[in-house]
């Protein structure tokens, strides 16, 4: 067992520093002729704080507004800046909105691998500390990825703080209409360590892997949204390892089946609760397909799926359509 664990621990710290390696290195050849710019981020003013979290320090952006409040969870291979289409729509509506980074992500403090354990679990507690903090009685949790368990699971255990759930291209139980993308199998699963090692042991591998995954990321996507991927999905990515995120990015893939296990016996909890849940989904997702979204939302009582002719980064792809969705919804 032990030895299982340590082999686990290594594979998790060099899947950190490869995949930071390999997507920093691809970074420059994509971002300077392809990327596309938030057409209104600049103009929207956003107030940034500073927020403790289990004694360590989580970077979040409230842009003021009437409650309640949007507050947004991106997934693990991103960060807020995946929310910078959508933000200006949702704030000229009026509406308040807060989004941030979980702790290993983005501007959020970044722990040594060895040092410190990024789990589900530790983003519930990210979240309420940045509600806590800013006051924020009741509000509208959005999950996005393996941002959607989280939502979800703070919905569950504080529903008096909850106005609605909505919830965007994720998973929760275990169910055999969702499936990881290849590159997360690859390195999530034990078992294909030595798979995992003969990628980062060759850039051009690895360079194939992550193409092999962008492409099918687009799969579905006509010419249009597949230059806002190339555009905009991939240098928030990039980014966002050069930045550092390739610690809590292998660990918490690392736990995903653990977390799925987790989340299915929560199953009676969820279909207990009265919550109004709204399932804003982009149908062109070859991973967390429509499917998904129905699975998920029949264990509620109280849901709604929207699709959006979008892929997985539907508020990237329409976000003035996700935002009219969000709006409608309250």
């Amino acid at each position: 067992m032990h030895a299982n664990l340590a082999s686990r621990r290594d594979l998790l710290l060099a899947t950190a520093g490869g995949l930071a390696l390999a997507l920093t290195d691809r970074a420059g050849a994509t971002e300077s002729d392809a990327r596309i710019e938030p057409p209104m981020a600049s103009a929207v003013p956003y107030v940034e704080h500073r927020i403790s979290s289990g004694g360590h320090i989580i970077y979040a952006r409230e842009y003021p507004g009437k409650d309640p409040a949007f507050v947004m969870m991106h997934g693990f291979p991103d960060n807020l800046h995946i929310y910078d289409y959508l933000v200006p729509y949702l704030t000229r509506a009026g509406r308040r909105v807060v989004v941030f980074d979980f702790l290993g992500f983005g501007q959020s403090e970044k722990l040594a691998a060895g040092d410190y354990r990024y789990t589900f679990k530790q983003q519930v507690g990210d979240l309420a500390a940045v509600v806590d903090a800013l006051k924020i009685d009741k509000f509208v949790p959005v999950g996005h990825d393996s941002g959607g368990p989280c939502a979800a699971n703070y919905a569950l255990d504080n529903p008096d703080r909850v106005d609605w759930l909505c919830l965007m291209n994720c998973y929760y139980s275990d169910s055999p209409t969702w499936r990881l993308p290849e590159i997360i199998e690859v390195f999530g699963d034990p078992w294909l360590k030595q798979l995992a090692q003969a990628f980062l042991a060759s850039p051009e591998k690895m360079d194939w892997l992550i193409t092999f995954q962008d492409n099918h990321f687009q799969v579905n996507m006509p010419e249009e949204l597949r230059k806002r991927f190339v555009g905009i999905v991939r240098p928030i990515v990039n980014g966002n390892f050069a930045g550092g995120a390739g610690p809590a990015f292998a660990q918490m893939t690392g736990q995903v089946r653990e977390s799925v296990a987790y989340n299915t016996s929560r199953l009676p909890d969820v279909r207990r609760s009265t919550s109004k849940v709204t399932l804003i989904w982009g149908v062109m997702d070859p991973y967390l397909t429509s499917t998904t979204a129905a699975a998920i939302a029949a264990n509620y009582s109280h849901s709604t799926v929207k699709p959006v002719e979008a892929g997985h980064w539907l508020m990237i792809d329409r976000p003035a359509e996700v935002a009219q969705l969000l709006l409608a919804s309250g």
